[in-house]
């Protein structure tokens, strides 16, 4: 029996080979809701589909009686049209896009025969010949190639279905790694080529995923005490099926592969080596597919988490089209910053992600006094400053000022001034009115905290004694 699943997925058709009909069931009730009478083309045990169209390999085995029939599905009694010459066995079928391909199994050399179904009846497009027999075959990229397990060559087949030529081999370098060729299938969004492999003691079975493009290995899974049931490999969205069957029992196994896509990716983050509170630091990195090719403009999630495990709000970061990056964080604080990246992936590639840790260390300031050079005596000095830098939000922070006066014989006196605590943006003023005459040394400390050192300036004014 044979199984095909219409592509609305309310339907699947199966293909009963000794009442010889196609039966219509419906998924929802496993209700039979048609049957359609193949006494006319016996054995059906082949079946493809597309769209409203069904395609049957139908055969008992007597030479010239089998071959492929179309059925139309949406006529209540479905009109059944002939396709290409006969053969002995039940054609192997596959429809993808306005291609459909027959090969028959066992003959030897093989035949694929290619036929263009946008028209009715088919129109026949040429023959793709192979120096051995057929095990299974298939179409991939919409129906411009088509993929073949043909018996003694340790390998598969891409054939052009134009030109009939063959246009690549799949693990052709390692003739007897996996062992015979049984069973071969593309994936739907034509990223991947899977083949099935049996060993040549028909004790284990192997599937081996390829990039379809490159015919790279990419994945591979195996399982002993089973074989691989050709024509068995289907996909259903990212997941690849195939079926198993034991050689002593006959009973048959449902394989399940992880989840698609094969396909890796790597991402890096790197940071700065030093890295301040408050200031702006450029972090930076590269999203690199195992492909080589570069990963266009993607979108990347950013996390960052402070000291004390809380995290800061989450950011979307966008990849230039070759894969690099990089964003800007000013740490509120000082500590151990974590960072986060992360890749989700698409259809074609495995997500990946980075995270450094980054060890925050306190803002160092410049601080700036300005004044006057000259005053004199009862004359009020005024002072402004900064330790800031543009863009900067401090934390609270206390400033002091002192004033160390010489006078003109020589005398000195210090004198605490003022405490005063600075703007956010780190400026700050003071004044002064001085009562004696010489040199006054105006000393400005910043007395820093948890998150900004310490820091200090002084400013030099010479006060005279006004004439009388």
């Amino acid at each position: 029996m044979a199984l095909s699943v219409a592509d609305n997925g309310r339907k699947v058709y199966a293909a009963l080979r000794d009442s010889h009909e196609v039966i219509e069931i419906d998924i929802a009730t496993l209700a039979i809701t048609k049957r359609i009478d193949l006494t006319a083309y016996p054995c059906p045990s082949t079946l493809a589909q597309s769209y409203e169209r069904l395609w049957v390999g139908y055969g008992c085995g007597q030479a010239g009686e089998g071959g492929v029939v179309a059925l139309e599905l949406w006529r209540p009694t479905p009109t059944l049209v002939p396709v290409g010459p006969g053969t002995t066995q039940p054609p192997l079928v596959a429809v993808a896009g306005s291609t459909l391909v027959a090969g028959e199994p066992g003959a030897g050399p093989a035949s694929i025969r290619v036929y263009d179904v946008s028209t009715t009846p088919a129109t026949p497009r040429g023959e793709i010949r192979a120096d051995t027999s057929l095990r299974d075959l298939a179409l991939a990229d919409y129906g411009s190639a088509a993929l073949s397990a043909l018996a003694d060559t340790h390998r598969f087949d891409a054939w052009d279905t134009t030109t009939n030529a063959k246009t690549r081999a799949y693990d052709s370098g390692e003739l007897s790694e996996h062992g015979l060729p049984t069973a071969v299938a593309a994936s739907p969004n034509g990223a991947y080529v899977v083949g099935g492999w049996n060993s040549s003691a028909g004790d284990a079975a192997e599937l081996v995923v390829y990039d379809a493009t490159s015919a790279e290995v990419i994945y591979t899974a195996a399982h002993q005490g089973k074989v691989v049931v050709a024509g068995s490999i289907e996909f259903y969205g990212t997941l690849t099926f195939a079926v198993l069957k034991e050689p002593g029992t006959g009973r048959m196994h449902l394989w399940r592969l992880p989840p698609s896509p094969y396909h890796s990716s790597t991402l890096t983050l790197t940071a700065p080596s030093k890295v301040t509170a408050l200031k702006q630091s450029t972090l930076s990195g590269r999203l690199t597919l195992s492909s080589g090719l570069p990963p266009g403009v993607q979108t990347l999630e950013l996390y960052r988490w402070l000291p004390d495990g809380t995290s800061r709000p989450f950011q979307e970061i966008a990849t230039a089209a070759d894969g690099t990056y990089q964003f800007t964080d000013a740490p509120p604080s000082t500590g151990a910053f974590k960072y986060q990246v992360y890749w989700p992936g698409n259809s074609w590639f495995w997500g990946s992600g980075s995270s450094v840790t980054v060890t925050v260390a306190r803002y160092q300031p410049t601080i700036t006094a300005t004044g006057p050079a000259t005053g004199n005596v009862g004359e009020r000095l005024e002072f402004s400053g900064t330790f800031g830098a543009d863009g900067i939000t401090f934390p609270r922070t206390i400033i002091t000022v002192s004033r160390k006066v010489v006078s003109p014989d020589g005398t000195g006196t210090s004198t605490g001034l003022v405490k005063l605590t600075p703007a956010a943006d780190g400026s700050f003023s003071f004044s002064d009115t001085p009562t004696t005459a010489g040199e006054h040394t105006y000393t400005v400390n910043l007395l820093g905290n948890s998150t900004i050192e310490p820091a200090s300036t002084t400013h030099v004014v010479t006060v005279l004694q006004p004439p009388a």
